[in-house]
Order: C-alpha cells, then structure tokens, then sequence
C-alpha cells in the first residue's frame, strides 16, 4: 500500500512538473509578444521590462480576500480592511518611468494585459509549487514509513525465528 502511494505521488509530481514546464512556454511566448510591443533595442526598453516584470500585489489580493473570507468566517471585518488598504496600491501601476510614454510607440495598455497574462501565470506556478513541495514531503514520510516497517517486519521475523 504504501509503496503504491509512493508511485502515485512520484506520478502526480511529474504530471505537476509538465505543467510548470507548460507555464514556462507560456512565459516564454508572453515575453515573445511583449518584445513584439516593446523591441529590445528602444530606448526606454529597461523601464518598460521592469514595468512588465513587477509582481503587483493589487492583482493577487482578490484571490487572498476570498481565502480570508472562506477560512475566517467570523472575522469579516479583517476581509474589509484588506480593500481598504488596496486603495494606495492602485498608484502602483503607475510607475513614472511608463508614465509618460506615448501609447502609439508602445501599447502600454497591451504590454499591461501581458502582464496581467504573465501575473496569473506566475500564480498558477507558485499554487503548483508549493502543491509539488505537498507531495515531495508526504513521499519523504511515506519512505520513512515504509523504512520503520521494514525494520519492524525484520524485527518480528527474528523474534520468531528466535522462538
């Protein structure tokens, strides 16, 4: 039984590691149309990158308050406090070195649903991850099991021989 646990969580670490490969293309080909939108070689290329590149906390705030508001049902005000707080972050999207680009020259508007594209790819990974690290600890105690059994099995054939 245990050793069958064993290869089902083996199996469903490689399944979860095809889809962080799968991810990583999907980055791969979001970076691809980014350069479509912003060349490498313009010159506010880097302020572009790293508008792109941010990891915004206003994006995955929602996802938290749900999880608040499921887990802690009794402390509804603490899911209220996190809207409020959002508020200050929403000027974070306007970072002054994109600030004053001209829509034409580099669809900002298009590179920012690429990063909205690139935040729920980065998301999906992190839920896959600590998912794997999930499974990568329960294979870890169900060897340690099965090493304790053994020992006990070899135990108990001794014992009887013994008798």
């Amino acid at each position: 039984m245990i050793m069958k646990e064993i290869t089902d969580i083996t199996k469903k670490l490689k399944e979860k590691k095809k889809e962080i490969d799968q991810i990583k293309d999907d980055e791969e080909k979001l970076l691809f149309r980014f350069h479509e939108y912003c060349p490498e070689g313009s010159s506010k290329y880097n302020d572009i990158r790293r508008f792109y590149e941010r990891i915004t906390k206003k994006r995955r705030k929602p996802e938290k308050i749900e999880k608040e508001e499921v887990d802690e049902d009794d402390e509804e005000g603490e899911g209220e406090q996190d809207e409020e707080e959002e508020d200050p972050q929403e000027d974070e999207d306007e970072d002054p070195a994109i600030s004053g680009l001209s829509q034409e020259d580099f669809k900002i508007d298009e590179i920012e649903k690429l990063r909205d594209e690139r935040l729920q790819l980065y998301d999906q990974k992190e839920k896959i991850g600590m998912y794997i690290t999930d499974l990568e600890s329960q294979r870890r105690r169900m060897e340690n099991r099965e090493k304790s059994i053994n020992v006990e099995l070899k135990d108990t054939e001794e014992e009887i021989r013994d008798f």
